[in-house]
């Protein structure tokens, strides 16, 4: 069987999953100077949305596929990722209930990497169109 030619697009996507893994642990240390509460919970969160942007790209990856069963199942699964951002958000308020700007900000850690990568393209624009 032979493998499946890449998407174009996933590009993009492998640079806003490494523009995440650097902006987790530089945050986090910013975060830091405040106190260690507001980066565990700048951490916590930016881990979240790194198990989210992933498990994003897993799902639709799969999604697109000619089978409707694997494409409703998968749809499904979707809509389970959104529960586990939600089980982390009420979580965490529950845990550190004064740390909720390092924590929505560590959530929003995938906007921060999709704008990194959209600057990426605006300053390369060859980068974009090789890809």
């Amino acid at each position: 069987m032979l493998p499946e030619p890449e998407d174009p697009g996933s590009h993009h996507l492998v640079w806003i999953g490494r523009f995440m893994l650097f902006l987790w642990p530089a945050g986090a240390l910013a975060w830091l100077l405040r106190s260690r509460w507001a980066a565990l919970a700048f951490a916590a969160g930016g881990l979240g949305s790194l198990a989210f942007w992933f498990l994003h790209r897993w799902v639709v990856g799969r999604m697109l596929t000619p089978s409707v069963r694997r494409r409703w199942f998968f749809a499904l699964l979707g809509l389970l990722k959104l529960a586990l951002l939600v089980l982390l958000l009420r979580g965490m308020m529950a845990c550190l209930p004064r740390e909720a700007l390092p924590l929505a900000t560590g959530i929003l850690l995938f906007v921060g990497a999709i704008l990194l990568e959209a600057l990426r393209l605006i300053l390369w624009p060859e980068a974009g169109a090789r890809d």
